[in-house]
């Protein structure tokens, strides 16, 4: 079961969790095991090849941002035993595992980090300077959140676009306000339509709303993954395939919205580049 104490923690910007890690901050562990693809990216991000023993069955999956950088290291399936055999000098997770898993994992000699889930762009980069600092890749994490600052600078530096944006996902829902996808929307210099259909949170596509008023872009996410779109989706209506049809489609690979708000800057800077393409 996940420790939901520290998961509400982390959500209100709680700093990185270390479960009796036995590192010393000049230390540098020599083998790293990942146990689930949100913490795969950390690991990736940071850690030379060399040093990582194990990353999650999904590193190389098409919602793995770092995919390419995983390919050929050995994988796992999340579980105790396989941990305890592969005997890393740390392991790193987020979602999966738990508490428990690791008092076990630290009595058998294997550090642990569970990483928190984080609700905003700086608590994302404060959690990857944490990381860096813990695993003696300071300057690494200084770079991977340089990169990212420089994107923003570039965004903020540019103009908004006059173009009403409305996020399609295979399922058939779609990104109202006070959600991080309309927070990137905003973020690339766009305005999101789910203002004029009145949508807050993440809802249903509102079918009528849009055959009333067409957005003039379609930011179309997650229909890179495997069966991504069930025969019941309102994504497979014919409105929206007409729509989709009709107006430009900016697509939005699942990579970069599926660790929380680690690559929410990526994102909106994705979505800028093609949208500048399209902006009269």
């Amino acid at each position: 079961m996940k420790d939901w104490h520290h998961i509400l923690k982390a959500m209100c910007g709680a700093t990185l969790l270390l479960a009796s890690i036995s590192l010393k901050a000049d230390e540098q562990p020599e083998q790293i095991a990942s146990l689930d693809y949100c913490s795969d990216q950390f690991v990736l991000a940071l850690a030379p090849r060399e040093t990582i023993a194990s990353l999650s069955r999904d590193a190389d999956s098409v919602f793995s941002f770092f995919a390419d950088k995983a390919k050929g290291i050995a994988k796992n399936r999340g579980s105790l035993e396989e941990i305890l055999h592969l005997q890393p000098t740390l392991l790193v997770r987020q979602w999966q595992g738990s508490t428990a898993m690791d008092g076990i994992l630290n009595q058998a000699g294997i550090s642990t980090i569970a990483l928190p889930f984080t609700a905003s762009n700086d608590a994302a980069f404060e959690s990857v300077l944490e990381f860096g600092d813990a695993i003696g890749r300071t300057e690494e994490a200084k770079s991977f959140v340089a990169s990212r600052k420089a994107m923003q600078a570039e965004l903020s530096a540019t103009k908004s676009l006059e173009l009403k944006a409305l996020y399609v996902t295979p399922s058939g829902f779609t990104a109202g306000t006070s959600t991080g996808v309309n927070a990137i929307i905003e973020n690339a210099g766009l305005t999101s339509i789910a203002y004029d259909y009145g949508l807050s949170g993440w809802g249903p596509l509102p079918l009528e709303a849009i055959v009333r008023q067409q957005p003039d872009v379609i930011i179309a996410s997650l229909f890179d993954l495997p069966r991504a779109q069930s025969n019941w989706s309102l994504a497979g209506h014919p409105k929206i395939a007409a729509l989709m049809e009709n107006v430009p489609v900016i697509n939005l690979p699942a990579r970069f919205t599926a660790c929380s708000t680690l690559f929410a800057t990526d994102a909106a800077y994705h979505i800028r580049k093609q949208a500048d393409a399209l902006a009269p």
